[in-house]
């Protein structure tokens, strides 16, 4: 499922390659790389803060909308177990 989302990005990307004129498309696709790389470094913050939970390849294979609800649970566990010490600390 989650290749189907990046297959419409590819999909979208050649798309809008194929209609432009050749000095716009080396802006699209210095945007592309950059997307790639910020999109690449958001899925190495995942691994990280995950503890090991999920690995690259994990991630490469989950929808993207299992990547969302993944981050938002991590969040919430993260901000249960901050309260958890602040409240311990008082």
């Amino acid at each position: 499922m989650g290749y189907k989302y990046r297959f419409r990005y590819l999909k979208f990307f050649r798309g809008l390659i194929l209609s432009s004129q050749p000095a716009e498309i080396d802006k699209l696709v210095k945007k592309y790389n950059e997307d790639l790389k910020l999109t690449e470094k958001r899925y190495l913050d995942i691994i990280i803060h995950s503890n090991g939970a999920l690995n690259y390849q994990d991630i490469m294979t989950m929808p993207l909308t299992s990547i969302d609800l993944f981050v938002e649970r991590l969040n919430h566990a993260t901000e249960e177990k901050n309260k958890a010490m602040s409240t311990s600390n008082i």
